[in-house]
């Protein structure tokens, strides 16, 4: 049956009951799509942060490997920082990114390829910075690491950039990409780490070593003393006992290690052999109970602020106890060498059997007994310090009429080694072998050595610079005359060592950018540039003139025993300076070697078996 031309179509009428379903349906949908939105942005925000957590506990096993790479560390570690990252980042996202799909779409890949990014950059960076605080397979392994995720930092960002370029929406293929590049970059990293293998080196034998006619001698530590304020002065006639070193010497700089850590040179100098081997390669040592029971960060990631967000403890400071190899003073010692020390870096606690030890940590603790032996000179040793208005008006007028503070501080500490160090060496003559370090020059350094180096160096006139110039020039001049008396407490055949693990410098690079910008004198030094330090001999058997090359801070310690006449050991990383040594004394002193030094038999009254 046809319709009429004037009929009019109607729609059917939706029952009331179909009409709700519908709309509570549409509700649901609507839902659902912002609970899958939430979740989605949730994960977007989430994943980056987790996978740079995940990367940070995988560089920790590398920069720490003393620790255990057994699955549970390993999980609890990237557990831990994957959360802690990944809740960071999603606080950090979340505002511009939640319940908008696209929106995260978007971020997810950008946010990996940064990681992977900074992760590949900050492998490279720990490689070459902690080249001497990491043993060489894992360094070798932390670069390849490096590679693989450079690598897959590039693809995940030439795939963004694909999406940019022709305004392509991410599809779940792409997605996948990056979270493929992802895990590999975590497999990578861990698979890498966990190939290290420590070199087992051979239990050394039992050692006795036998010696012949040796000098005495004196080590004398300056911090941050350098050739570049040592020769200009010298030159006008402004340290007459540098000047006779100079002449009557041997002396060179001294290459130093970065990063610049105090107690890690100074360990190195001591035991002639690097960080990852000595085991100092940091201040402080920062416990770390939730990788493992009694597990420990000794070395910590640089740039990242990590020792505030990362440790969750101050940490505590390193001591002798955390020292793996023996130092100079200790193998002198086990040599019936009679040993003194004072002010050494990272002696504390004290030897029980020393002869005489003061640590540092008497002196920046104003005298505690228990960080020196034997215990009862503690008290005469505080008789020694100066105090206020107690230093001597000849030694403070060369400094000004007001010197300042900060000077008067750093010559109070040294003066008060120096006292000390004159009177040990006067009370016990049998002392053979006198080690000390003054830390002053350091301070004042770090104060002035900008001042001294526009003046003296750069031939800038400024009056703050010339007044900065003039207490550095003072402060030298001090130590001139401290040398001297050292020196002249004994008698021949004696054998002076004068040495900085490293120099100072004054501003360079964007703080010398910011003194040009300003217009403004930058009298500050700088004392972790990584600028050389100094190294002099003189005395018996050694030839004048300067060496041919830098001396290693590893060096000191077999020059030192080859001086003394004994064996080197086979285990040191540094050389013998023979180049500081008359032709003469190296005919009558032939280079012997034993094994190592480190199973030396108890200190005897005569010496044992002779040399390898």
């Amino acid at each position: 049956m046809s319709r009429s031309p004037t009929e009019v179509a109607v729609e059917p009428e939706i029952a009331p009951a179909d009409a709700e379903t519908a709309a509570a349906t549409d509700v649901a949908e609507t839902e659902n799509s912002e609970k899958t939105g939430w979740l989605r942005s949730l994960l977007a925000a989430f994943l980056p942060g987790a996978l740079a957590g995940t990367q940070v506990a995988g560089l920790l096993f590398f920069l720490n490997p003393h620790l255990p790479f057994d699955p549970m560390p390993v999980v609890t570690g990237v557990v831990f920082y994957g959360l802690l990252l990944g809740i960071a980042a999603m606080v950090l996202t979340l505002p511009f990114t939640r319940g908008r799909l696209e929106a995260s779409r978007r971020w997810l890949p950008i946010g990996l390829t940064v990681v992977l990014a900074s992760a590949g950059l900050s492998a490279w960076i720990h490689a070459s910075l902690f080249a001497y605080y990491l043993p060489p397979g894992i360094n070798r392994r932390l670069l390849k690491a490096a590679i693989w995720l450079s690598l897959a930092a590039l693809i995940c960002f030439y795939t963004a950039l694909i999406h940019r370029v022709r305004h392509r929406q991410y599809g779940r293929r792409s997605l996948i990409v990056f979270v493929l590049m992802a895990v590999a970059s975590v497999y990578v990293v861990m698979e890498r780490r966990e190939a290290f293998r420590p070199i087992v080196r051979p239990a050394p034998r039992p050692t006795t070593a036998q010696g012949s006619q040796r000098p005495r001698v004196y080590v004398v530590g300056i911090e941050s003393a350098t050739l570049d304020a040592i020769l200009p002065l010298e030159e006008q006639g402004r340290l007459p006992f540098f000047s006779k070193i100079l002449r009557e010497g041997s002396h060179a700089r001294l290459s130093t290690l970065l990063p610049s850590r105090r107690s890690a040179l100074w360990t190195t100098l001591a035991t002639g052999k690097y960080p990852y081997r000595h085991g100092v390669v940091g201040p402080r040592i920062f416990d770390a109970p939730f990788l493992s029971g009694e597990a420990s960060l000794h070395l910590l990631p640089v740039g990242m602020g990590f020792a505030r967000w990362g440790t969750w403890n101050p940490g505590r400071p390193a001591d002798a106890t955390t020292l793996r190899m023996r130092p100079m003073w200790d193998i002198l010692s086990r040599l019936s060498v009679p040993t003194a020390l004072v002010g050494w870096p990272l002696t504390a606690p004290p030897a029980a059997d020393s002869r005489v030890m003061l640590s540092d940590r008497f002196f920046e603790t104003e005298g505690e007994a228990r960080f020196v032996e034997p215990a009862d000179l503690a008290e005469r040793a505080r008789l020694f310090r100066p105090r206020e208005g107690e230093i001597d008006p000849a030694i403070a007028s060369r400094f000004g009429a007001e010197p300042p503070d900060r000077v008067l501080e750093a010559l109070t500490q040294d003066l008060w080694r120096r006292d000390l160090s004159l009177f040990l060496l006067e009370q016990d003559p049998g002392i053979e072998a006198f080690f000390v370090v003054l830390p002053g020059l350091a301070e004042v350094s770090r104060d002035y050595f900008g001042g001294y180096a526009a003046i003296q160096l750069e031939g800038v006139p400024d009056s703050e610079s010339e007044r900065a110039g003039q207490l550095l020039a003072a402060y030298y001049t001090y130590l001139d005359d401290l040398l001297a008396q050292v020196w002249e407490s004994g008698d021949d055949p004696r054998l002076l060592v004068v040495v900085s693990v490293h120099g100072a410098e004054g501003p360079r690079g964007w703080r010398e950018a910011r003194r040009l910008l300003l217009r403004k004198p930058a009298v500050e030094g700088y004392l972790d540039l990584g600028s050389d330090g100094v190294l002099m001999f003189l005395g018996a058997g050694i030839q004048p003139g300067a060496m041919a090359r830098p001396a290693e801070i590893v060096d000191l310690v077999p020059t030192l025993l080859y001086g003394l006449g004994f064996p080197i050991a086979r285990d040191l990383d540094g050389a013998v300076l023979t180049e500081t040594f008359e032709t003469g004394f190296l005919a009558r002193q032939p280079l012997t070697f034993l094994s190592s030094y480190e199973a030396l038999t108890e200190r005897a009254d005569s010496y044992a078996a002779g040399p390898e």
